[in-house]
């Protein structure tokens, strides 16, 4: 029951693809400062909020239709929300298209958007395990 009806609307399943998804940023943004020196190399850049926020979008428009419980979904969203894509930047050093100051950015933002997801993932298990035990910390 809890797997199967609680688990679902906790929003873990939500967080752990976000923290996935910041993840896979932060490799492929040491990827691209690994290669700031490597000619023709062009720099990628991790698509998920963008695809996200669509999704749930749609899923919000859908959600004010009662379904019943065995019921078969007309429409399935996309379950691809993170998407590696190469970078269209004018920006040149001579070598690629590596910034690296845009690239520190992204690295930063991404480490404080991942353990904000870490915080929020922990709340959740917090919030379970007191509905189970009964206990508040």
């Amino acid at each position: 029951m809890i797997r199967g009806y609680v688990m679902p609307r906790t929003g873990i399943k939500y967080l752990k693809r976000a923290l996935d998804a910041y993840a896979l940023r932060q490799r492929v943004t040491s990827e691209n400062i690994a290669n700031v020196q490597t000619p023709g190399y062009r720099s990628r850049r991790v698509s998920f909020e963008e695809n996200l926020e669509k999704a749930c979008t749609r899923r919000l428009r859908l959600t004010s239709v009662p379904m019943p419980p065995r019921s078969i979904p007309i429409r399935m969203p996309s379950r691809q929300f993170t998407k590696v894509i190469e970078e269209k930047t004018g920006y040149s050093n001579g070598t690629n298209n590596v910034n690296m100051e845009t690239e520190m950015i992204d690295l930063a933002s991404t480490n404080l958007l991942y353990n904000m997801g870490t915080k929020l993932t922990r709340g959740r298990v917090e919030m379970i395990r007191s509905a189970i035990t009964g206990k508040h910390r």
